[in-house]
């Protein structure tokens, strides 16, 4: 069961990751279609202004995303804490640190993932609930 959690926990690092390359224009096709994969099919977001939108927003937020943020845009993700909720779901609360043209801002979010083998690191976003916090 740990081992949910460690790729639920890289996931969200993994994930955040390729957004910096995906929004600078750095990452390829490719590169999004595999992350894409990573978003479950009924997956749900509660962006910070509380606005709830599902995965086909998701994934077209992210696609036209692309090279919109400058080249020296950054993401830090600090891990705060992950636990079961059984056998294959698990739920992660992060920060995450955003820097856009000297610009910071933070959110502090909790997701829920399900396993999945065909995802890049094995689980799907279900659910993510994000929430402004000051930095």
């Amino acid at each position: 069961m740990a081992d949910l959690i460690t790729r639920a926990q890289a996931e969200v690092v993994n994930r955040h990751h390729f957004f910096v390359e995906w929004f600078t224009g750095r990452a390829g096709e490719a590169e999004l279609e595999a992350s894409l994969r990573a978003f479950a099919p009924d997956m749900v977001m509660i962006e910070p202004d509380a606005n709830t939108i599902g995965r086909d927003d998701v994934v077209v937020m992210i696609s036209n995303a692309r090279g919109k943020r400058p080249a020296d845009f950054e993401i830090r993700v600090d891990l705060i804490s992950a636990r079961l909720i059984d056998s294959d779901t698990v739920a992660v609360v992060y920060d995450e640190h955003q820097v856009i043209a000297g610009e910071k801002s933070a959110r502090r979010s909790s997701a829920v993932f399900s396993a999945d083998p065909e995802a890049p690191e094995g689980v799907v976003w279900r659910h993510l609930q994000e929430t402004w916090i000051t930095t």
